[in-house]
């Protein structure tokens, strides 16, 4: 069974709304309609979702505001943006502050439902590593040993380094989340040498070369262009 079941849609036009309900429901999954940012929070507050579909528009409070509030909770909830085709800014930007996907409008509902499925093994995999044992990320024949600090494919130890290994465990972690420069930076700690984030570019080339069969080519650690880099969901 999925670890998705009850899903927050925050939206404030009904018809997208009862669109993504109707199609949801028929999936099997219980949904509950915020059509503001204010209703959103007292929802998210007063009830368990495993998913919020969050628009970024909204009357009262923003989705950013509603965003920033799931993210300091106690319990980690994916977050799905719903954005227009020109909030490209304020996409950037919710996924800096912790969305873990984002769908632009107008989209189709297939496309919604196979993110809806992603999130789900996403968090399924999060789920396993909280479990007693080793702590270990298996992507086809790639192999991250999260403990041990050691990345393995076909059994043969790849050798990375530190700040390697720790951009790729923070990709690996999300797969199909979208990573900004900046925030690969920050969160693995890679230091500028030029004054800019274009560092982790170096950083990711050298991965490359050692996890990908060509790393011109890449399965793994995939380029979001103008934005940053994601590690492929086509594993999970």
């Amino acid at each position: 069974m999925s670890t998705i079941r009850n899903i927050l849609v925050v939206e404030d036009d009904a018809d997208i709304a009862n669109l993504l309900a109707m199609h949801l429901e028929k999936e099997g999954y219980e949904t509950t309609h915020a059509p503001d940012g204010r209703k959103a929070i007292a929802l998210f507050d007063a009830g368990t979702y495993d998913l919020v579909m969050l628009d970024l528009m909204l009357p009262h409070v923003d989705g950013m505001d509603v965003c920033r509030h799931i993210r300091n909770s106690e319990r980690y909830v994916p977050v799905m943006m719903l954005t227009a085709k020109s909030e490209d800014a304020n996409k950037v930007a919710g996924l800096e502050i912790g969305a873990d996907d984002y769908i632009t409008k107008p989209f189709s509902v297939a496309e919604v439902l196979a993110r809806v499925k992603a999130l789900g093994r996403r968090v399924e995999m999060l789920t396993r590593l909280d479990e007693p044992g080793e702590k270990m990320l298996r992507f086809g024949d790639l192999e991250i040993h999260v403990d041990k600090r050691i990345v393995t494919r076909h059994g043969e130890d790849l050798k990375l380094t530190q700040k390697e290994f720790e951009i790729l465990r923070i990709l690996a972690l999300t797969p199909g989340r979208p990573y900004s420069r900046r925030s690969l930076c920050e969160k693995a700690g890679v230091e500028s040498f030029d004054g800019t984030d274009r560092t982790i570019d170096t950083h990711i080339k050298r991965l490359r070369a050692k996890i990908e069969d060509n790393r011109n080519r890449p399965e793994y650690v995939l380029t979001v262009w103008g934005f940053g880099y994601k590690f492929s969901d086509k594993f999970v």
